[in-house]
């Protein structure tokens, strides 16, 4: 895996075959998680790479269709799955009433656009190279901030199998990495170790995403500032 950098427009990074897979099949089990539909054909790692136990899939996905979402009349329980609930968060911790609310008038919204960000990420992952290296994932500037925030929900959902809760908490799940000599290796620990080593790679790359953007996003205010006409005169 490579970090994004531009070329040609566009922002561009390197991911192989598996780790393609295993990135898209990630996306695909959070989707489920938010209660969509598997997307079709996603690509599964199929014992390339990835533990067995270490799907995010949730055992009983929300169903919802494919309608535009309706206002709700009763009330929208939370998630019961912390990981859902962490993509979905109350509005107000201080004021159930008003948390209760927030979540039946936007939830549906709030799903379907965390689905709609997914599925650009997944499209991107699973197209065919169409002449170009397949290695590449190729990122308009249209569609980076999509590409960013579905990298935000993947990184939420492994935070929460993680039990990450501060900036010290993510320091210290790279230290599972380095320890082979740990006490207590196990099946449980391979799996783990497989989590972390996705978390960070997934938040490489997000960062080098954001910085491109941020620097794009200057250069636009630049070009615009220094290529207005003047008034007057």
């Amino acid at each position: 895996m490579r970090a994004f950098t531009e070329k040609h427009g566009l922002f561009v990074a390197r991911l192989d075959a598996t780790e393609r897979e295993v990135v898209a099949a990630l996306v695909a089990d959070v989707a489920e998680l938010l209660g969509a539909d598997r997307f079709d054909d996603a690509p599964r790692p199929g014992g390339q790479g990835e533990p067995a136990g270490a799907s995010t899939a949730p055992t009983a996905p929300v169903p919802t269709g494919p309608a535009a979402p309706v206002l709700r009349t009763e009330d929208v329980p939370p998630p019961e799955d912390p990981a859902v609930r962490r993509l979905l968060p109350d509005a107000s911790r201080d004021d159930p009433a008003v948390a209760a609310e927030f979540r039946r008038l936007t939830e549906d919204d709030l799903r379907a656009g965390k689905v709609a960000r997914l599925r650009v990420l997944w499209g991107l992952l699973t197209a065919p190279g169409g002449g170009r290296r397949h290695d590449g994932l190729s990122v308009s500037p249209a569609q980076a901030p999509d590409v960013a925030a579905a990298l935000t929900d993947l990184r939420l959902v492994l935070a929460e199998r993680l039990d990450v809760r501060t900036d010290e908490d993510a320091e210290r799940l790279y230290d599972v990495l380095g320890d082979d000599d740990a006490p207590g290796r196990g099946p449980g620990t391979d799996v783990r170790r497989y989590l972390v080593a996705l978390y960070g790679a997934l938040s490489w790359l997000q960062e080098s995403l954001v910085g491109l953007m941020l620097d794009h996003a200057r250069h636009a205010r630049g070009s615009g500032s220094s290529g207005r006409p003047t008034s007057g005169g």
